[in-house]
């Protein structure tokens, strides 16, 4: 019955005495904003610090914990591109890269490789690349040997 949908439950199809049954399990009263429509309001009238967030697209969540207030923000996906985006970096992020390129600097290892650097390594790969062309056709016309035909092809 499951898998071919057949304990699905229509609400609000049919008569008042029918949805009268049903009312309990389709309470959505927890739900409900308060008369500012900002704040939720839970089933019992306390608040857990659950609040809209701009224009009603997400909600902000703040409670309380031993390190002090901690607020989250639960977004809708409409936003969901924006949340991909890379912030930019914070003024504590960059001291925190100074500092490990300092002791990346100390144990030897480089941080950015200069410009002569990448240049110098291009051209060897170039020089690798057509010296190893070079020379794989110069001992081809040595040894007479076409490498693109099959290996029982005489001629």
């Amino acid at each position: 019955m499951v898998a071919k949908g057949h304990c699905r439950v229509h609400y609000g199809d049919g008569d008042e005495e029918e949805e009268a049954e049903l009312d309990e399990f389709y309470d959505y009263s927890s739900s409900y904003v308060d008369g500012s429509g900002k704040q939720l309001v839970t089933a019992d009238g306390t608040s857990d610090g659950i609040e809209f967030g701009s224009g009603g697209a997400e909600l902000i969540v703040t409670r309380a914990t031993d390190e002090g207030i901690s607020t989250r923000a639960i977004g809708s996906r409409e936003y969901l591109r924006y949340y991909r985006q890379k912030p930019r970096p914070t003024p504590n992020d960059v001291a925190i890269t100074a500092v490990l390129a300092a002791r990346y600097s100390t144990m030897g290892l480089s941080t950015l490789q200069s410009k002569e650097n990448m240049v110098r390594m291009k051209v060897m790969k170039q020089m690798n690349r057509s010296g190893v062309e070079a020379m794989r056709s110069k001992m081809g016309m040595k040894s007479n040997v076409i490498r693109n035909l099959p290996k029982n092809v005489e001629y």
